[in-house]
């Protein structure tokens, strides 16, 4: 059909890979993202991903149904996650994705948040230019980020997030302290978590390639979280790659944020992380960097007009903009 994506394992296509092939493979768990959603798939389809996968978490906005869609259009696979009482909504996401979709087969995978955008700087900047820097025995890649604050408008606009809030936090500031990872040979651990996978079953140490060059081991039994987390603020790596993360944008998307809950906690759960002392820490970021548009943006807005192109897809980012308008309306007086 002309009005569909070329599907992903088409070689030719932005993200593709050879059919049957699991490549190069990103996860993703949402909840309330709509208008960000394209986006955030059409970046991460434009520099080599071979395919996303996307799962949602009762959503209220229409973001499910802009990830059906895109999954009807072959740029994604969407998982509906029904989550169960007590469960951590990222958690069973990626455990569910996992099991149904043969996770394990992946040559690296990484997960990111809605709000994370893999930014390589080394290369061609793809996916392929960052892991192409591994050695065969290197087993895990650990970024760090670069945190982006807000703007003077507090309300939420339609637009592309990675243009509309340029300003970021100093590279050797707290918020950057957290890593995210590219692994190879998952199933060689029990889990997938939102930073890094966990629970190493093998009997060798395991070689971490840092975003500067350099490596570390950690040993067999070694707790992977402990220091696939968070590292200290002298140890903030950046260089061959690093990701943009847009953790508060506007305050209003911010507020929706708070209210709808956390991915890493139980469903319904208060939200004691997104206070307003987060907000305040991250938005008072002033040093301008435009680095990520000037080396992705022409990539990102083709791949992207080429998505809103499709009517199912455009008709869904509308829906889904209208109601988060609503929600967003409903908690908020401009």
């Amino acid at each position: 059909m002309q009005d569909q994506a070329t599907p992903p394992d088409d070689p030719s296509a932005p993200g593709g890979a050879a059919s049957g092939a699991r490549g190069h493979v990103l996860m993703c768990s949402m909840r309330d993202e709509g208008p960000f959603v394209l986006e955030f798939v059409a970046h991460h389809r434009a520099i080599g991903f071979d395919r996303i996968f996307i799962a949602s978490n009762d959503c209220r906005d229409g973001t499910d149904l802009l990830l059906d869609a895109l999954d009807r259009a072959g740029a994604i696979t969407h998982y509906r996650n029904r989550v169960k009482p007590g469960e951590l909504p990222q958690h069973s996401a990626y455990a569910g994705i996992r099991r149904r979709h043969g996770l394990d087969a992946a040559d690296w995978l990484m997960v990111l948040d809605a709000d994370e955008f893999l930014d390589v700087t080394t290369g061609g900047g793809r996916v392929q230019d960052l892991t192409a820097q591994a050695d065969a025995g290197d087993d895990i890649i650990m970024l760090n980020p670069l945190t982006f604050g807000t703007s003077r408008d507090p309300r939420w606009q339609p637009g592309l997030v990675t243009e509309q809030f340029p300003l970021r936090l100093p590279a050797r500031h707290g918020a950057n302290r957290p890593v995210k990872t590219l692994a190879r040979g998952v199933g060689r651990f029990r889990q997938i978590h939102n930073h890094s996978v966990v629970g190493y079953r093998g009997e060798d140490a395991l070689t971490v390639l840092r975003a500067d060059g350099s490596r570390f081991a950690i040993p067999p039994g070694g707790k992977l979280w402990e220091v696939l987390r968070n590292v200290p603020v002298e140890d903030i790596r950046h260089g061959l790659a690093h990701y943009n993360h847009y953790a508060v944008k506007s305050l209003a998307s911010y507020l929706l944020r708070h209210d709808r809950g956390r991915g890493a906690a139980p469903m319904g759960e208060a939200n004691a992380r997104h206070t307003s002392g987060y907000f305040d820490r991250i938005a008072g970021a002033r040093i301008r960097d435009t680095g990520f548009s000037d080396r992705h943006g022409e990539a990102l807005r083709a791949e992207y007009a080429r998505l809103l192109a499709i009517p199912e897809v455009a008709a869904a980012q509308a829906e889904t903009e209208r109601r988060y308008g609503a929600l967003i309306a409903a908690i908020m007086d401009y």
